[in-house]
């Protein structure tokens, strides 16, 4: 008895001649993105890394934190098939120089930069991305691609790819956040990186915590309760110290647009983990988690002020490394924070390296040029 092999769309191409390699710039618009909108979905079902901020649903709705910085989508293609997207916008400025290039177009929600590409077709991507750098106006002698994921096949193949290729490229910056690689074994590891004293501190809190009614963990499961659990996360989030600096996603109306939207998308596919601590029924902090297997990305937090003595953010960042390493189906939980974060850094015992990769025209002109300009910036 034979078995029917019956192959995916990409895999008629994945044997094809690079010849057929195809780039296009385009000013990035609603109207842009409601035209690449089924082939962009299509791509992010089959990406070589998840990267949520690169989503169709997510760009569109940050179109108005990126619109003056006047951003365009790349596209690869070989033959028909979309292989990958990048959203650039041209820069001036570089080590203090009045130099002009390219660089990732990005906002500060979006934690990390790492394009849309699909998997197996790593190395064509950097083919037709590094073609199209060639063929950019010629005042534009490099692309500099930021919060890249640095272990990950995009990374390695626009470096394998530029080195191969006589084409100058480095990481000029790099650092390391908390995450969560969840472990085989007892979940009792999950805190076994933990000093007896932390240790002992949580217990301490969640005891204070108790002492004033019933603590109870609940996770959002109910289509009924989604509107309600968005919005009360949102209040409480846009409550304390970041509605007095303005820093919450409430304070701006485009921020608001783009969680909202991505909370509910992310529900609909089953990928939401929004998680809240109630003390007799009441909310008093929340995590929001939007998965995108085998990566999930930590977004935000929230506390009610009025407990903040109590420690809950500790407390629910605790349940957060706990859960996973207790479900396991995730290779990796993203923290999106900055890398000094003490806590997370503290409670969650791995790391994510996030660089910048920065890649010359191809050339010894361009390659010596930009090599002098990142030893002074360096």
């Amino acid at each position: 008895m034979h078995t029917l092999f019956i192959p995916s769309a990409a895999d008629a191409y994945r044997s094809s001649d690079t010849s057929k390699l195809t780039w296009l710039s385009q000013a990035l618009t609603q109207e842009t993105v409601c035209a690449l909108t089924e082939e962009w979905e299509e791509l992010a079902q089959d990406p070589a890394e998840q990267n949520i901020f690169q989503y169709p649903d997510f760009i569109r709705h940050s179109l108005p934190l990126l619109g003056g910085k006047k951003p365009r989508v790349i596209t690869v293609r070989l033959a028909d098939l979309l292989i990958g997207i990048a959203i650039l916008r041209r820069d001036i400025g570089y080590a203090k120089l009045p130099i002009s290039f390219w660089r990732s177009a990005l906002h500060p929600e979006q934690y990390l930069g790492t394009p849309l590409v699909r998997a197996g077709f790593e190395k064509d991507f950097a083919a037709g991305l590094t073609n199209w750098l060639d063929q950019a106006p010629l005042d534009c002698g490099f692309v500099h691609l930021s919060r890249m994921s640095s272990d990950g096949p995009v990374a390695a193949a626009l470096l394998d790819h530029s080195h191969q290729n006589d084409r100058t490229v480095l990481i000029v910056n790099e650092h390391k956040r908390a995450a969560i690689a969840p472990k085989k074994g007892p979940t009792e590891m999950a805190e076994s990186h933990l000093s007896a004293s932390r240790r002992k501190s949580i217990r301490k809190a969640r005891k204070r915590l108790e002492n004033r009614g019933t603590l109870a963990i609940k996770r959002l499961s109910e289509r009924q309760e989604l509107d309600g659990w968005i919005e009360d996360f949102l209040i409480l989030e846009d409550s304390g110290w970041k509605h007095e600096a303005g820093s919450s996603i409430l304070s701006c109306v485009h921020e608001t647009a783009i969680y909202r939207s991505a909370m509910r998308k992310a529900f609909e596919n089953g990928n939401l983990n929004l998680t809240r601590l109630n003390l007799d029924g009441n909310p008093i902090a929340y995590t929001l988690d939007i998965l995108a297997p085998p990566i999930g990305f930590c977004l935000k937090s929230a506390i009610d002020p009025a407990y903040r003595k109590y420690s809950p953010g500790v407390l629910m960042e605790f349940e957060t490394l706990k859960f996973y390493n207790e479900h396991k189906h995730l290779d990796l939980l993203d923290s999106c924070t900055h890398p000094e974060n003490a806590l997370l850094n503290e409670l969650w015992p791995d790391r994510r390296t996030i660089i910048d990769l920065a890649i010359a025209r191809r050339g010894k002109i361009y390659g010596t040029i930009f090599a002098g300009i990142s030893a002074i910036k360096g």
